[in-house]
């Protein structure tokens, strides 16, 4: 299908103001807020007719909704050298490697991937991206002299759950393009978006590893800490009993804990060691107790390089790995201290204090401004942003400047458990909860206590842009342990984007979150719990808990894999696998929804699933044409494939592409709609549209299959289409004795209605309601069996049954139809019905020259057979092959005749020649 696009530029403010400071955002009013349900699979509102594309149908492109992100970290690149030489030498690491940089959605060959883009870029999820395909890993090193250099090339992304919503079908139909109004939104879609590379090196032997740090700096935390010191004998400066006021640098030693502090952004910082030149000046005396009443963390702007030659700037008390310090950074003279006081976290945050205004500059562009909350940044669009968050018009001068490394390298997802509100133009957001990425509003302030964060709750929520909030995704990512508070609901995971709840304990230390599960659960509203979708999102690979078994989930369904080669083949080899507890993955349906783009494994060749059914695309131009090239390509076994059915199921509403027609599937044949107002009160209005191609539209029947429950459109008329006639039902108890009433309905117009045959067809196998009795359909008569024997001599044994009312049954003729071809159950006799007479042929030429050769052969009991008079019923008008005399029979004589007027039969010249002429 071809369609317009137009591309939207993104502006994005970048505040020039570079100065430091700091700022802290509080709580505001608590608004009520109703729960908002999360749609479960793709849904379609009910659609407009089709009209000739107006301008205004083009100016509605997809809406991309996020829903869950979380952040994923690839090996990309890896190598080493090694300087065997006694002096040191320039070595080339990387020799022109290269590694995909570009945006991967689930639908491919569109621009998707951009719209996905530019929603993650305004949401503040990414704060850039490659716009190169590739991107060559290449570097030269100077190597010591006998030393090993290790080097690794990470690449982070963003991994986005998110749902497309389109306003406008379009097809290309009779005289150019075809638009109707249609709001449909997709099952959930995921988008990969590189988002940072990490170049990371180390001196070591092979088997070593890398202490990859996205936020350019230890984790913290870590290492033993050092014992008393070897601080150098005091010389008798002056005691210390304020550490205030005291310039960088300053050494202190205590001479109760004999431990060396040394002054860092006005905090005493531990020292582990004195090597290096760390402890070049003489310490000051001083105490335990006056360093512990000392500031707790150096103050913003302040700098320190440890061991290690890493420069790390203070922001909001945590220390940032600066990569460089090119303006608009400052650091200064920074402060030498122990590598074992950064990594101990010692007088130091874990993570930057909440309210901590930042910004970098990446090349020649100005990232925004942000502000540290729950050790994340959240990025301003405007001035007015960073007021109405609570951070005052002299914001600007609180700003510090960092580098773009550690800029990226916080990350836009605030730590579990942060309480966070929009604000703008004095208007406010509900506070929410920051889970797994997510944001999950509360209610009421009750359930903010209820979900352990106290009566003071209202002190932990800080201000963010309403714009930001509203950009949060709904649902927490994969991973996430959560439970509704006070234990209300079961313990429940975010797996694939659905929740799946646990039954028991040990179901989820099965399903791999260990036996220190209940410290990873987060207590959410009742409320909030039930709002989580259930729907795991198609791609996601699933196992089942205590077995080997393995699948993928595709169009909402479990589609297993029987083999590790198929899962490979399939393209889930490499995928992250979430264990299911055996009693959630034999609940899973297996059968794959509709409008699900397929593709079989190993071959190219694609599908869609229509109504249940496998409906193949001989081109990508079927496919297109039939709107399936913006649609997620979900790749299965290929014996999966090759098991699917190809029958649409009825109550499918269709239509074909390049046109604008439109039909139900009912009885397996294709109803056609001639209007609107037809197809909307058959009910098939609000039911969503299955595009097929013009070919397998078609190749379709028109026929409904026998055994047909239907119903007239817009009456209470109700029928069973039997030998492809319509048998109507006069009563519920009509319709139920012929075993009708558990079937389901087909509404058909009254069109197609009233234009059906009533004449059951010939060949029919018929069962008279409330009785035993049955017959065949024979020349439009009924022929009736009497014993089981008779009805399978006749070939009817394999037929399907087809019951109607004793009324019917009863209201048929018993008379063969002229011109019917007939066979005697049991024996190679055959005879032609004429005149309502049986006429014996005598060999194969008089049944082919009488014009019976091509007629279809009724069996009917030799019993009927016998009985059949062989006398021409008076006024048949008959005639000898290949003669042009015309015989009227009448009273057993036959009488020349030179105007006819109807039909004339062809008999044999000798059954002629025996009847006298009159």
């Amino acid at each position: 299908m071809t369609r317009r696009r137009r591309a939207a530029g993104i502006v994005v403010w970048l505040v020039a103001v570079l100065l430091l400071g700091s700022a802290a955002g509080g709580a505001q009013a608590l608004p009520l807020v109703r729960a908002a349900s999360t749609p479960e699979g793709t849904v379609q509102a009910a659609s407009s007719w089709w009209h000739p594309c107006l301008p205004e149908d083009f100016d509605k492109p997809p809406k991309i909704t996020p829903l869950a992100r979380a952040y994923k970290v690839k090996l990309v690149a890896k190598t080493s050298v090694k300087n065997m030489l006694d002096v040191q030498q320039t070595m080339k690491l990387f020799e022109g490697q290269k590694f995909s940089t570009e945006v991967e959605t689930s639908v491919k060959g569109s621009l998707e991937g951009e719209r996905v883009l530019k929603v993650a870029l305004e949401a503040g999820w990414t704060q850039k991206t490659y716009t190169e395909k590739t991107k060559s890993a290449e570097q030269i090193w100077t190597v010591p002299a006998g030393r090993h250099l290790q080097a690794e090339v990470w690449l982070k992304s963003l991994y986005m759950v998110y749902r497309s919503t389109t306003y406008v079908e379009m097809t290309n139909g009779p005289f150019g393009f075809w638009c109707r109004d249609s709001e449909k939104t997709s099952l959930p879609r995921v988008a990969t978006i590189p988002s940072s590379d990490h170049f990371c090196w180390w001196y070591g032997e092979d088997g070593t590893t890398c202490d990859m740090v996205w936020d350019h700096g230890s984790p913290g935390g870590g290492g033993v800490p050092p014992g008393g010191g070897t601080p150098p004998s005091p010389t008798g400066p002056q005691p210390v009993t304020d550490v205030r006021g005291l310039a960088d640098g300053t050494l202190l030693s205590t001479t109760d804990t004999g431990r060396v502090y040394k002054m860092v952004g006005g905090a005493p910082v531990w020292q582990a060691t004195c090597e290096d030149g760390i402890c070049a000046s003489t310490p000051r005396p001083t105490t335990q107790a006056v360093i512990d009443a000392g500031p707790r963390t150096p103050r913003n702007g302040s700098t320190a390089v440890d061991q290690r030659g890493r420069v790390y700037l203070f922001v909001g008390g945590a220390p940032l790995w600066q990569e460089g310090c090119e303006a608009p950074v400052t650091c200064g003279t920074p402060v030498k201290v122990s590598s074992w006081s950064v990594d101990a976290r010692d007088h130091m945050n874990q993570r930057p204090a909440d309210g901590q205004l930042v910004q970098a500059k990446a090349g020649s562009t100005d990232l925004p401004v942000s502000v540290t909350v729950g050790g994340a940044l959240i990025p301003f669009a405007t001035p007015q942003e960073v007021i109405d968050a609570g951070y005052g018009s002299d914001w600007a001068g609180r700003v510090v400047a960092i580098s773009p490394g550690s800029y990226n390298g916080l990350g836009t997802i605030p730590a579990d458990g942060t309480l966070v509100q929009g604000a703008s133009g004095g208007v406010s957001t509900p506070v929410a909860m920051i889970l797994g990425g997510a944001a999950i509003p509360f209610a009421s302030p009750q359930e903010v206590i209820d979900a352990g964060y106290g009566n003071d709750w209202t002190s932990k929520v800080r201000g963010i842009p309403s714009r930001h909030f509203h950009s949060l995704p709904p649902i927490p990512q994969d991973g996430t342990l959560i439970q509704g508070s006070l234990g209300s609901t079961p313990v429940a995971a975010i797996m694939g984007g659905g929740r799946v709840n646990f039954a028991s304990p040990q179901e989820v230390i099965d399903s791999g979150f260990g036996t220190d599960w209940p410290s990873k659960v987060r207590a959410v509203p009742a409320r909030a719990f039930s709002a989580l979708p259930t729907q795991i999102v198609d791609g996601t690979r699933l196992g089942k808990v205590g077995a080997t078994s393995e699948a993928a989930v595709v169009g909402g369904a479990r589609v297993d894999f029987h083999s590790e080669t198929e899962r490979n083949d399939a393209g889930y080899g490499d995928k992250p696998l979430w264990k299911l507890p055996a009693r959630v993955w034999d609940g899973m349906t297996t059968q794959i929804a509709d409008g699900t783009r397929i593709a079989n494994s190993g071959t190219t060749g694609e599908a869609a699933v229509v109504g249940g059914a496998r409906v193949d695309f001989h081109s990508e131009s079927e496919r297109n044409d039939a709107g399936y090239g913006d649609e997620p390509r979900q790749v299965i076994p290929a014996r999966v494939w090759d098991a699917m059915t190809t029958r649409i199921a009825d109550g499918t509403r269709i239509g074909k592409s390049g046109s604008t027609g439109e039909a139900a599937v009912v009885g397996g044949a294709r109803v056609d709609f001639h209007s609107e107002t037809e197809r909307n009160d058959a009910g098939y209005g609000d039911k969503l549209l299955q595009m097929v191609p013009a070919r397998v539209w078609d190749g379709m029947t028109t026929q409904i299959a026998d055994g047909t429950r239907i119903a007239k459109s817009g009456s209470t008329g109700e029928a069973a289409v039997v030998g492809g006639a319509r048998v109507d039902f006069h009563s519920e108890s009509e319709r139920n004795d012929a075993g009708y009433g558990t079937k389901p309905r087909q509404v058909i117009p009254a069109r197609v209605w009233d234009g059906m045959t009533t004449q059951i067809a010939d060949g029919t196998r018929i069962v008279k309601s409330g009785t035993t009795g049955e017959a065949a359909v024979v020349g439009g008569a009924r022929v009736a069996f009497h014993s089981m024997e008779e009805l399978q001599g006749a070939g009817y044994g394999a037929k399907p049954r087809q019951v109607i009312p004793a009324r019917v049954w009863d209201g048929m003729t018993t008379q063969i139809a002229d011109g019917t071809r007939i066979v005697k159950s049991g024996t190679t006799g055959e005879a032609a019905v004429v005149g309502g007479a049986r006429v014996d042929f005598h060999s194969m030429e008089e049944l082919q020259g009488a014009g019976y050769g091509a007629k279809p052969r009724q069996v009917i009991p030799a019993r009927v057979w016998d009985s059949m008079t062989t006398r021409i019923a008076d006024g048949t008008l008959i005639k000898a092959p290949g003669s042009a005399d015309v015989w009227r029979v009448s009273a057993d004589r036959r009488h020349l005749v030179t105007e006819t007027g109807t039909t004339v039969w062809t008999v044999p010249q000798r059954v002629i020649d025996a009847i006298p002429v009159g």
